[in-house]
């Protein structure tokens, strides 16, 4: 699915960097605030 600048972002459910289930973040909770993901290179994330 493309996306265009104003687009409303589908919303989705992250873990952690660490992995842990407690640490799950859903965009969902952050409607109607700036969010700012960044991603890194694997080799920069825990095992």
């Amino acid at each position: 699915m493309a996306l265009k600048a104003g687009d409303t972002a589908p919303d989705f459910t992250l873990k952690s960097a660490t992995g842990e289930t407690q640490g799950e973040f859903k965009l969902s909770s952050y409607r109607g605030r700036n969010v700012v993901l960044l991603f890194y290179a694997l080799d920069f994330t825990p095992v």
